[in-house]
């Protein structure tokens, strides 16, 4: 393995209180070309994803996109290092992912501080074959091998006490050292699910935005996913979210305890990852847009319709609904915090 030597690159970063620059440390590890063995989508058995199934979901103790699964060890719940909403677009010639957490954050707050205790890293796979001519279950594509899902490029991020973030790019397969972050955000957001009982409710949301090319070098397609890890629990994470509305459900909990490359192998599950041909717009399940109301079409394209026929929902029919504040036009995109309530 050999490592580059760090590179900085100047990215905004705005803080929980407001928009202040600052230096985001960007440090790019070079890792030689990958090699990985060629397994065919259906060699693996079914019978071995039954037996491992149970066990892997005794492991699995956190409460079950990914609003109501928060990694637990004992009694301790870790509401913020829970994943609940991961988007990624295109604006320009960049590419702008988005990752929300912590959906019980009391209205009563003005701000928000991220976990010093947890690391949040957002991946991205440059070169896994994917059909997208083809989408039977709503998943924009078939990706034709999983178990080479690998994490080509890593955004690692951190957060020291303080509040400030710090920022690590990590490529791997050859890429192109290219350590440049246009912008990064960590802060209050509006929840940016569109689902009623969210309304006038807030997230703690990171978001970057990157050149494309310094990911798109093979391929249009992208798969994109995200990861938390506590430092005190177990495992290499404890929580992801790639596709919207997977991992969340019980039967499919098992999914936050490993890689992507591994949800079919041992669970017989399709990879829990966005899929998103960046060279067409960004509209679920090709990507995710802000505006996406993931709840109706998940439910129209892919059968889950499981949260839209709750109750809680408090949908009527299949009207599709808009945010309940405005997505903005320029970074971070995601709507501004509601006010705090005392």
């Amino acid at each position: 393995m050999q490592f580059v030597p760090p590179a900085r690159g100047i990215a905004r970063l705005i803080s929980p209180a407001g928009f202040l620059s600052k230096e985001a440390e960007t440090i790019l590890v070079n890792v030689k070309e990958k090699t990985v063995r060629h397994e065919s989508w259906f060699a693996k058995g079914r019978v071995v994803a039954a037996l491992l199934l149970p066990l892997v979901c005794g492991f699995w103790l956190v409460r079950a996109s990914d609003h109501s699964d928060a990694p637990q060890s004992g009694t301790l719940i870790r509401q913020d290092a829970n994943l609940s909403d991961l988007h990624a677009f295109v604006k320009g010639s960049n590419l702008v992912i988005a990752l929300s957490t912590n959906v019980a954050i009391p209205k009563s707050a003005a701000s928000y501080t991220f976990p010093s205790d947890v690391t949040f890293e957002i991946n991205v796979d440059v070169d896994s074959r994917v059909d997208t001519s083809s989408d039977p279950l709503g998943d924009g594509g078939v990706i034709l091998d999983p178990q080479r899902i690998s994490e080509d490029v890593t955004f690692r991020i951190r957060f020291r006490p303080d509040g400030s973030a710090k920022v690590q790019r990590i490529a791997r397969g050859g890429l192109r050292d290219d350590a440049q972050l246009v912008s990064f955000f960590a802060g209050l957001r509006d929840d940016p699910f569109i689902r009623i009982p969210r309304d006038s409710r807030n997230v703690g949301s990171m978001v970057l935005e990157v050149p494309l090319s310094s990911l798109v070098e093979r391929q249009s397609t992208l798969l994109i996913w995200a990861t938390a890890q506590v430092d005190t629990f177990d495992g290499a994470f404890q929580e992801m979210v790639g596709r919207s509305l997977r991992s969340m459900f019980p039967e499919q909990g098992g999914m936050n305890l490993m890689s992507p490359k591994h949800h079919f192998s041992r669970l017989g599950l399709r990879p829990d990852v966005m899929i998103f041909d960046t060279s067409r717009p960004a509209a679920f399940p090709n990507g995710r847009a802000p505006t996406d109301d993931v709840i109706l079409l998940a439910c129209t394209l892919g059968n889950e319709c499981r949260v839209f026929n709750s109750e809680a929902a408090g949908r009527v029919g299949f009207n599709p609904r808009s945010n309940d504040l405005p997505y903005l036009d320029t970074f971070p995109y995601l709507a501004t915090p509601h006010p705090p309530v005392p």
